[in-house]
């Protein structure tokens, strides 16, 4: 039983051809069920990217699956090049997996009325070295923000020496930063900017427009402790180097991600006269008398926790939304508790 890990560097194009898909056509026709169009039609799918080094044709070859169908496998030239991220995810029990673009086609023979089935399918996946970050994520509890458009960060040339170990041979590479306010002091005034690191150490900030997008995220996480993580490509070399965010704004962000919404504070009660509670509690004369203990600190964050026969996700995982469990894990306990508060 794996857990299910999203590649990093999907852009919303799938490029990569899926090689064999006429061995599979069958499997590729029930995706469709009954909403195949005589015309053709086109679906979106979540395929996952298996290692089969066990295949006797070749051993770098990954197949391309959804769910527990096989729809073919990448090419074998591409599959040399991505196997070894690939196959270094299912070892530590990730299962990697990308957005896909399955199409397919149904006609009959007139002659013998005979069904034919065209199907092909595309990954959005990215370069080998652009699919998995070369950091690892904050310690604690963080939020990763959905993908979305650019944003520039600045004055990242000050601070080359905390970028330098993330930098590639191939001049570019995803790394996860964090988002933190901090309020910068000018000549005449002061203004609330976005601070961004990488593992602790700052590596710039964003434009005060461009915080402004941001904060109230940032804002949301912090009042239940919980750090602002993004995804982010550092570019260059160590005399010259970028850093590009692809977050989703504030106002791009989906209720799913944001959670329940906090529960309304109560209003203060009118100081204009003294009145009398409307329940007063009885105590028996020969009740013994009990003082309360102390109450605990809040705590400084949570943790997800999954039922002691799943695989156990490593040290600060948390699910992105709408991720689901492998339907193939037993069924959690009836009322189980996924967030437990944690004292650190």
């Amino acid at each position: 039983m794996s857990i299910p890990f999203d590649l990093w560097g999907q852009r919303g194009w799938a490029s990569v051809e899926v090689a064999g898909e006429s061995h599979y056509a069958n499997q590729i026709r029930e995706l469709f069920g009954k909403d195949l169009k005589p015309s053709g039609s086109e679906i979106v799918v979540t395929a996952q990217l298996v290692p089969d080094s066990r295949n006797r044709h070749d051993r770098n070859a990954i197949g391309v699956w959804v769910g527990n169908k096989q729809l073919g496998y990448l090419p074998r030239e591409e599959a040399a090049r991505y196997v070894p991220v690939l196959a270094s995810l299912t070892a530590q029990g990730w299962l990697p997996q990308v957005s896909a673009r399955v199409w397919g086609t149904e006609w009959s023979d007139y002659e013998d009325r005979r069904v034919t089935f065209r199907g092909s399918v595309r990954l959005d996946l990215a370069e080998p070295h652009m699919l998995v970050p070369v950091n690892l994520p904050p310690s604690g509890q963080h939020r990763l923000l959905p993908t979305g458009a650019a944003i520039q960060v600045t004055g990242e040339e000050k601070h080359l020496d905390a970028l330098a170990p993330l930098l590639r041979p191939e001049g570019e590479c995803w790394a996860y930063v964090s988002l933190h306010e901090m309020v910068e002091q000018t000549a005449r005034t002061s203004r609330t900017v976005v601070e961004v690191r990488v593992d602790g150490s700052r590596v710039g900030q964003l434009t005060p427009k461009m915080s402004g997008e941001l904060l109230p995220a940032i804002r949301h996480l912090a009042q239940v402790d919980v750090k602002t993580t993004a995804r982010a490509i550092v570019k260059g070399n160590r005399i010259k180097s970028e850093v590009v965010l692809y977050v989703a704004r504030a106002h791009e962000l989906p209720d799913t991600w944001l959670g329940p919404a906090a529960p309304a504070a109560p209003a203060a009660p009118a100081q204009t006269q003294a009145h009398a509670p409307d329940f007063v509690p009885q105590v028996s004369p020969t009740s013994a008398v009990r003082e309360h203990g102390p109450i605990p600190p809040a705590p400084s964050g949570i943790r997800f926790v999954v039922p002691a026969n799943w695989p156990q996700p490593p040290a600060g995982w948390a699910p992105s939304p709408g991720w689901r469990p492998d339907p193939s894990w037993p069924a959690a306990p009836e009322g189980w508790q996924w967030w437990i508060p944690v004292w650190e």
